[in-house]
């Protein structure tokens, strides 16, 4: 099944080229399509231990989770949350709910649900690579928030990094790594 077929099935009234022009947005620079292809590999390497309903339903939080992106906004999870109930035929579904809960849940990484779970391992995989691939995300995140001074962003990003090493400590090398970067550039 294709993303346009899946979003029909699920009664979702938005052409796929629409979500896909959204993550393309010239402004993006980590949240792109390269972002939503990797949580959409990394969902189907693991399709197995779904049944397809779940997997369905992850399939549709990668899609809507980050598709109102904007750096300079404290409401990005909701409004894409909102986007998807504005495309649904029927915005009482109680499995188009759970999607919408699985994406605001995004916003802090506290899931709410054992799916939830699983799509915020997905989304904040990134944390767990080498440290190219962890620069390589810094650069692109320091990219789209760089309508901030960048002391401001140095700040905030830092303690969000700081934050990262006690849920992440098998990669603690690697953040601290990408900590100091932070700190240097």
């Amino acid at each position: 099944m294709n993303l346009q077929q899946l979003l029909e099935k699920w009664g979702i009234k938005c052409h796929i080229n629409t979500i896909l022009s959204m993550w393309n947005e010239s402004h993006r620079s980590y949240h792109n399509l390269n972002h939503l292809n990797d949580l959409i590999s990394q969902i189907n390497e693991n399709k197995s231990k779904y049944s397809e309903k779940e997997y369905e339903k992850l399939i549709l939080t990668a899609l809507f989770h980050d598709v109102v992106y904007d750096p300079a906004s404290q409401t990005n999870e909701e409004d894409s949350a909102n986007f998807l109930i504005e495309c649904a035929v029927d915005k009482k579904n109680s499995d188009i709910l759970d999607v919408k809960q699985m994406i605001l849940d995004t916003k802090t990484h506290d899931s709410t649900t054992n799916l939830s779970e699983a799509f915020n391992n997905y989304d904040m995989n990134i944390v767990e690579r080498d440290f190219d691939q962890l620069l390589e995300w810094e650069r692109g995140i320091s990219e789209e928030y760089s309508i901030y001074p960048k002391e401001e962003y140095k700040e905030g990003r830092l303690k969000f990094l700081e934050s990262l090493l006690d849920k992440y400590t098998h990669n603690t090398e690697n953040l601290l790594k990408l900590v100091e970067w932070v700190k240097n550039n």
